[in-house]
């Protein structure tokens, strides 16, 4: 028996199941928690599955994968629960009782700053929760059909910004190259990277514009105001990608950017190779990877700049950038 299979066997006797994603649920998280509930339905028996996630509201990039997710829901009380892509109980928000209240409770997530707030945890600090999820399908020799390594890749691609940060390794790129025989990698890749709205786009050009640079361009902090926010309208997925393309600027360490949610702040972070922002988030009550992590606030937004600056100010000047060979 490997070791999925000795923590999943006790899923065997549970008369309903629930699996939590993150506030505002990502693709990893989305397509993790689907692939999940059928393997659970299937492998054990098990009628009742439902997957719940709190939300301002879901793009239209998500469509495609949703199935029989439950936003924003009040839910019954289940017997077993499983927190999903989720480093820590206050990212599942309102659904924290939900996971608290099951009489045994699982986390599978792929965050080194992991609190393992279940009685069973399968935590590995890899490229993401899909990935995960497809070496537990492989232990149970389940097979997957097209759909699933079209999520699957999803998941890789998206939570690596298709491939270029994270906590990747070899056997990362042995996955996508298993997925690939299966999917439409031109259509995935598409759908997820160049779907942006006009919308998206306003935010960015807003962003570089309230951006600004410190140490010589190692360190940029940029913010986008709720009055800003306002006069778009925006919605949180009208952010994405944002902090993935401030972190192309040449020269730059540690990057910040802060946008509205709801009535706090959510905190955004990446770091190049060397630098920490994990750290920084955790401390925050965030939680994330060593080069890209994230928290939510309730101070104001230049208490943020202020709190943040600090932090990668005492990394910056404690680790100069060293040169990276690239050939």
């Amino acid at each position: 028996m490997n070791k999925y299979e000795k923590i999943l066997n006790n899923i065997s006797d549970s008369t309903s199941v629930c699996i939590i994603g993150h506030v505002e649920p990502d693709t990893d998280a989305l397509c993790s928690a689907m692939v999940l509930r059928e393997f659970i339905m299937k492998q054990f028996g098990i009628k009742r599955v439902d997957i719940f996630a709190e939300c301002e509201s879901l793009s239209e990039i998500y469509l495609p994968i949703m199935e029989n997710i439950k936003l924003n829901k009040t839910p019954h009380r289940y017997h077993t629960a499983i927190m999903i892509d989720c480093p820590n109980l206050n990212r599942i928000g309102k659904y924290k009782e939900l996971f608290t209240n099951a009489k045994q409770t699982f986390v599978i997530d792929h965050h080194d700053t992991n609190n393992r707030d279940g009685d069973y945890n399968i935590v590995e600090n890899v490229s993401s929760t899909c990935e995960i999820v497809y070496k537990i399908l492989k232990a149970y020799g389940y097979p997957l059909s097209d759909k699933n390594y079209g999520k699957i890749y999803a998941g890789l691609i998206t939570d690596t910004n298709n491939f270029s940060v994270g906590a990747m390794t070899s056997n990362t790129f042995k996955i996508a190259s298993a997925c690939f025989d299966h999917i439409d990698q031109n259509a995935i890749y598409n759908h997820f990277f160049s779907n942006n709205t006009i919308r998206n786009m306003h935010l960015l050009a807003l962003a570089i514009d309230n951006m600004i640079t410190l140490e010589d361009g190692k360190i940029i902090l940029t913010q986008i105001t709720r009055e800003q926010a306002n006069l778009y309208k925006a919605k949180f997925d009208d952010y994405t990608g944002i902090i993935n393309r401030l972190a192309t600027i040449a020269g730059n360490c540690m990057v910040c950017f802060v946008q509205p949610k709801n009535d706090n702040y959510y905190v955004s972070m990446r770091a190049k190779r060397g630098f920490d922002v994990a750290v920084i988030a955790k401390k925050f009550g965030g939680g994330g990877h060593v080069g890209a992590a994230a928290y939510l606030s309730n101070k104001s937004i230049k208490e943020i700049e202020e709190e943040v600056l600090k932090e990668f100010l005492d990394q910056v000047h404690d680790k100069p950038l060293s040169h990276i060979k690239v050939f």
